[in-house]
């Protein structure tokens, strides 16, 4: 037990003395003049003895000054003096601190001198020994080189003891304040800085800000050099000398919590560059830092480490980075894969830079390179950022070069997928985002969709409107700036439309394969193409300008006839067909196209939905929008006492326009075009609106199928169900209806149904005489018995009356109801009665076959007692007639 205490009290005694003497030899390395730390260093000669600057020399009175609690030795001098140098260059006003330029030089100098050996650094010779030793110990290979081993700690620097890494940074700040610091870049420089930078005072990171301005005349090896010191102090401001003087006020008023280190500071600046009270001089300096990381994804610390896996995995041929490097081709890679990026934290660095690209064309790098020339040409006077150069760019698209026009196409397409790419609409629409879409994801245009269907919504400012009605017209100029559609369209569009637009370099659609998709839309396979060309047509419906050819056609007509209507919500549509007799031919074609387009589907009026909200709900709920059924619903429940006026009036309205075109009546239209190809062809070239497709139809109504034929006569029917003197298709039959119907009952018009209803008995009467029953003495004429006869479903009289037959049903079940309690019939809201249950038809049923049961005994028992039982006939029927 002694032996093992003593054994150990032994080894802690050798322990002890050994680190005493590694302390002694250090000590004795660094005592005096002369460090040699660092073993495989040369040993150095201590500046002023003492590894500090004079404090008696040219900083004297900055000493008492600044620094007059310190002790000279180990820089503490030098590093207390340089703190307030970098206070000088950062701040304004009086209480900056005064260093005189002989101080500051000699600072400088010391520094110089410093960095070229380690061994003369001494609190980094110490801290780095270990690593030093044991990363960057090749000088037995190479030979030695000034600065050597503190650039091989630099490249090392995120594998470093952190004592090490602290007294590294302290070099890195050395260099970045003043070039020749830094002996690698001093000798690759010297000679460009003399030649292009010799009135720059040094310090300040002032000679490097001047060769990065002058890039394009350096030597290669000064700007390799330049970017390889850029590239290491990417990821802390303090080390961006110029960006942090010019910064420092901004950085405590919209940073203060955020620690340098990890391009935190530089990321917090981006974000509030565009702040109202950010100070422009540091607003130019985080731009010339983003427009140098866009070309060069190595500057931006943060996306080369969240990114690392992506760069090397998607971005680097055969794993080589360097032939993937500059030119802003990472960048551009990284953005063509974004859907393919599994990383969250790489993802939202690519679209940041994405949204960058979409703020600001010096940060679109490809667009930024491609339109050079025609920017200066076209848009020189144009301030960069919040997209107004692109948009200047866009609004003189036909006056750009091929390539400028491709490119900034190609940039179009990728800007309409998301909300954070859309610079302007983002900006204005900031609080209707908050209160409509504020948890829609952003992405696959979702937020732009929300914003779309939101923008009638009160709370709407006018700024976000426009911006919103900005991107619609640009969506609407070529399909594939519609990135839902030309998403959920693409394999339709191949099918149906791929000779339809034959765009290159750049050129738009102009809206040509949009219309294919809309005439094709009963041909389109896809579910989610057919909804996005619906809503397609529901933005052509609102605003007159998403429909390219529309506008253009109709430009001279809006400023000749409604120039002064907000183009919103159909408006110009609508003022544009009250004027529609003065209009020109071509823009009466095109109003013509897009009102059978709406006639398809009720969600395309927004007259109708506007006044028939109501009626839609209480008739009309369960019956699902397209192909006209809810307008047809509407149409059949509009004499029922509970439709209001306004929505009647509505109905009666579209069901006048649609006498003047066949094409309006899409069941008709459905039904009845074989027919119109092989009978009416001439008519229905000429895309008239006076009816004369109907009319030919009528003429040639015998050789029409039987579909036709009963599509043909509710059209008729419904003509005459709301009958006005001098409708197209009932004109013909005004006179009559005068003399017949209206001197009797002048009032009868203002009653839906109701000179129908007189017609339909004037024509049982007719069929009557000739049946030999009593005739009133009532007449048509012929061509208005032609058109009253095809307006027969059979019995013109039974259906304009149909309404009294089952008002007298449900009278009778109703009384049923209250003399046996057993629900008979199935109530709205209102107590109106929409259907007959189960109960009430087997009721009926039961009464049916009572009645006939007591008809056939009386029937049976007469002939028994009375004897005529005379068994059967049986009845030959002839060939012939």
């Amino acid at each position: 037990m002694k032996a093992s205490i003593g054994l150990v009290t032994g080894l802690l005694l050798v322990l002890c003395w050994s680190h005493a003497f590694a302390d002694s030899a250090d000590r004795k390395t660094s005592a005096g003049s002369k460090s040699k730390v660092v073993e495989f260093a040369p040993e150095a000669s201590l500046i002023n003895a003492n590894d500090d600057i004079d404090a008696t020399g040219n900083c004297l009175e900055e000493i008492k000054n600044y620094c007059s609690d310190l002790t000279a030795g180990g820089s503490e001098l030098a590093d207390c003096i340089s703190d307030h140098i970098t206070e000088s260059e950062a701040g304004t006003g009086d209480d900056v601190p005064h260093i005189s330029d002989a101080c500051r030089e000699e600072v400088y100098q010391f520094k110089v001198q410093r960095d070229s050996n380690i061994n003369l650094n001494v609190p980094l010779a110490k801290a780095c020994k270990i690593d030093a030793e044991t990363k960057c110990n090749v000088t037995w290979f190479f030979g030695y080189k000034a600065g050597q081993v503190i650039a091989c700690l630099r490249d090392v620097k995120e594998r470093v003891a952190p004592a090490c890494k602290k007294e590294l940074f302290k070099v890195q700040k050395d260099a970045a304040e003043d070039y020749r610091a830094d002996p690698q870049l001093y000798e690759a420089c010297k000679d460009d800085a003399a030649n292009l930078c010799k009135d720059v005072k040094n310090g300040g990171g002032r000679v490097q800000a001047c060769l990065r301005d002058k890039r394009m005349q350096l030597s290669w090896t000064c700007e390799e050099q330049l970017f390889r010191q850029e590239m290491e102090n990417s990821d802390d401001i303090r080390l961006s000398v110029r960006l942090f003087s010019k910064c420092i006020n901004d950085k405590k008023k919209f940073c203060p919590d955020v620690a340098p280190g990890n391009a935190k500071v530089k990321d917090c600046l981006e974000e509030h560059r565009t702040d109202p009270d950010f100070s422009e001089e540091c607003k130019e300096e985080v731009d010339a830092m983003i427009e140098r990381r866009v070309r060069d994804f190595r500057l931006d610390s943060r996306l080369r480490t969240v990114c690392e896996t992506e760069i090397y995995s998607m971005c680097a041929y055969f794993g080589d980075l360097d032939s993937a490097s500059g030119d802003a081709s990472v960048v551009r890679c990284l953005q063509d894969f974004l859907e393919e990026i599994t990383s969250p934290q790489c993802r939202d660095q690519v679209v940041k830079y994405q949204q960058l690209a979409a703020e600001d064309i010096r940060f679109d790098v490809p667009l930024a390179d491609a339109c050079y020339e025609d920017r200066v040409k076209l848009c020189s006077a144009i301030p960069p950022g919040s997209a107004r150069v692109i948009r200047c760019l866009l609004k003189q698209r036909n006056s750009l070069g091929s390539k400028c026009r491709a490119t900034l196409f190609d940039e179009e397409m990728r800007f309409s997928q998301n909300i954070d790419f859309q610079y302007p609409m983002r900006k204005a629409c900031k609080l209707e985002i908050s209160l409509f879409c504020k948890d829609v994801p952003h992405g696959e245009a979702r937020v732009i969709r929300c914003l779309q269907d939101n923008k009638y919504q009160k709370e709407f400012t006018k700024e976000c409107k426009e911006e919103v009605r900005e991107y619609e017209m640009e969506a609407a100029s070529d399909y594939r700036l519609n990135y839902r559609l030309n998403k959920a369209c693409k394999e339709d569009v191949a099918t149906l439309c791929h000779d339809v637009c034959k765009a290159e370099e750049g050129q738009v659609c102009g809206g040509t394969v949009l219309r294919c998709l809309t005439e094709k839309r009963d041909d389109i396979k896809s579910e989610a193409c057919q909804k996005e060309v619906f809503y397609f047509e529901k933005m052509e419906v609102s605003d007159y300008r998403n429909d390219v050819i529309l506008a253009a056609a109709c430009r001279a007509d809006v400023e000749s006839y409604c120039k002064d209507v907000d183009p919103g919500n159909g408006a110009v549509h609508d003022c544009l067909r009250r004027n529609r007799a003065k209009l020109s031919e071509t823009c009466r074609k095109e109003e013509l196209i897009l009102e059978e387009q709406e006639a398809e589907n009720v969600e395309l009026r927004p007259g109708i939905l506007k006044s028939c909200k109501d009626e839609r709900t209480m008739f009309c709920k369960n019956v699902a929008p397209g192909q006209a059924r809810v307008f047809r619903c509407l149409a059949e429940k509009m004499g029922d006492a509970d439709f209001g006026p306004t929505c009647r009036n509505e109905i009666i309205v579209k069901l006048h326009r649609r006498q003047a075109n066949w094409k309006l009546d899409p069941p008709l239209r459905k039904a009845c075009k074989p027919a119109v190809q092989r009978l009416c062809e001439a008519e229905d070239k000429q895309n008239s609106e006076e009816g004369y497709v109907y009319k030919c139809l009528i003429k040639n109504y015998l050789e029409l199928d039987a579909g036709c034929q009963k599509e043909l006569g509710r059209a008729m029917h419904m003509a005459f169900f709301v009958w006005q003197p001098g409708a197209i298709l009932t004109s013909v039959c005004d006179e009559d209806i005068t003399e017949q119907c209206l001197s009797k009952r002048p009032n009868m018009a203002k009653t839906p149904g109701a000179v129908g209803s007189c017609l339909a008995s004037i024509l049982e009467e007719l069929a009557g005489k000739q049946a030999g029953a009593v005739y009133s003495g009532r007449t048509l004429s012929d061509e208005c018995r032609a058109f009253a006869d095809v307006a027969e479903p059979p019995n013109m009289k039974q259906a304009f009356e149909a309404s009294l037959s089952v008002a007298l049903l449900q009278s009778q079940l109703s009384v049923i109801e209250s003399s046996t309690g057993v629900q008979m019939l199935n109530r709205d809201k209102q107590g109106n009665a929409q259907s007959v249950t189960l109960t009430g038809w087997t009721a009926l049923l039961g009464m049916a076959a009572m009645v006939g049961l007591l008809i056939f005994g009386a029937t049976f028992a007469y002939k028994y007692f009375t004897g005529r039982h005379d068994g059967y006939t049986l009845v030959v029927k002839k060939g012939g007639r």
